[in-house]
């Protein structure tokens, strides 16, 4: 039987353990993102293997969600988070020792089978936190960990500055993956919030069946709109490295300046969107930025071969975070016993969606390069007008 804490006290324990865990990991993490499509690149693939690989890392991962929401709300969330976050961590050691692009794409598949426990951390999170605090809590525990990242751009820039491009990407893995092993130990300080039950086949059928039904209201336009939108920046983002650096003539080292700034400009951002979705509404949250998304990427696909008007328009592109309203507005909208199964639902379609774009992306940018972010930026904005219009301002009252 799981057990299930004072709330006072769950909520600063599990919001102190996953800020933590966050923090321990997340400048590697960052590190290894600055340049990962180049590093493909460097064993031999090209834009289209680049791709390939997010669209099978996330495919993947829709699947091994669906899996992951259910043993959350059945087995517990501590019992699936701490595993395999180690399992997660040593897949990691594969992107690290790869020979050519096809390690880092088995390297990507591995990672996401393991991290099924996605949903276990959002349902533990939503079950952490009262109504009226989700849009700042969410923000506040991951603060540490995004002003921590921004170690991680600067940390690749020099390696890669000393080592070239292929030696430091690989020892940014190496301490990536080491990180998220240390992290898995780390929560077996979490505090359970969900009593364990049976397991069983047919009830996880079921269960997930009876959860469909729920989409035809404002949990199902969520679905939509944030799965919709994950697949535009699929499509475009992994891509805006490769035309920096390869097209318009940016070095690889003020990418990594660029980078940097965006994860400055993120956290802060972060921060004050946390407050705004509690304060103005999730709606209104969201929509801003997704407009800010837009108005970057159509900047950059007109961008001159000049530096600085690359970073203006990547700063332009994350002025606004639109996530913790996403997060806060899921959790407003779901019952306690549901939250892994829905996550997993949302999981199950954003990545999906965000698969199946990663590898139309790769083809477009292919043929088209710098007019597959135009596209991206006009695909937004009736995404950016639809979550204002159509998805609620204010949060539900809980149950």
């Amino acid at each position: 039987m799981g057990r299930v804490g004072n709330p006072v006290s769950l909520e600063r324990r599990n919001l102190l353990v996953m800020s933590v865990s966050w923090a321990v990991m997340s400048p590697f993490l960052a590190a290894t993102g600055v340049y990962f499509s180049l590093y493909v690149l460097e064993l031999g693939g090209t834009a289209k293997e680049v791709g390939l690989i997010i669209m099978a890392r996330f495919i993947t991962l829709a699947f091994s969600r669906v899996l992951g929401g259910y043993l959350a709300d059945v087995v517990g969330r501590k019992r699936v988070i701490v595993p395999m976050t180690v399992l997660a961590g040593l897949s990691n050691y594969l992107m690290a020792i790869a020979p050519d692009w096809k390690w880092v794409l088995w390297g990507n598949v591995a990672e996401s089978l393991a991290l099924l426990y996605q949903p276990a951390i959002q349902a533990l999170l939503a079950d952490s936190l009262p109504p009226e605090r989700r849009g700042r809590g969410i923000t506040l525990t991951q603060t540490p960990s995004q002003v921590l990242s921004l170690l991680g751009p600067p940390l690749a820039t020099v390696l890669v500055s000393f080592m070239g491009l292929e030696k430091a990407v690989r020892l940014l893995y190496m301490m990536s993956a080491t990180s998220i092993v240390l992290v898995g130990f780390l929560r077996l300080f979490l505090v359970e919030t969900q009593r364990s039950k049976a397991l069983s086949l047919r009830d996880a059928v079921k269960s997930y069946v009876e959860l469909v039904k729920l989409l035809k209201g404002d949990l199902g336009r969520l679905f939509l709109i944030t799965s919709l939108v994950r697949g535009v920046y699929r499509m475009s983002f992994p891509f805006v490295q490769i035309y920096a650096v390869k097209v318009l003539g940016i070095s690889e080292e003020f990418w990594g300046v660029i980078s940097t700034a965006m994860n400055v400009e993120s956290t802060l951002t972060n921060l004050f969107s946390g407050y705004l979705a509690d304060r103005l509404g999730r709606n209104r949250v969201m929509a801003l930025g997704y407009l800010s998304g837009a108005l970057g990427l159509g900047m950059l696909s007109l961008s001159p071969r000049d530096p600085l008007f690359v970073l203006l328009a990547m700063m332009v592109a994350v002025a606004f975070a639109s996530r913790p309203a996403a997060f806060a507005l899921m959790a407003d909208l779901t019952r306690r016993e549901f939250r892994g199964r829905v996550s997993a639902l949302n999981g199950l379609i954003e990545g999906s969606v965000s698969g199946i774009s990663s590898g139309v992306g790769g083809l477009l940018y292919e043929a088209f390069q710098g007019w597959t972010f135009g596209l991206a930026s006009l695909l937004l904005i009736p995404l950016a007008v639809s979550a204002w219009r159509c998805l609620p301002s204010r949060p539900a009252s809980e149950e």
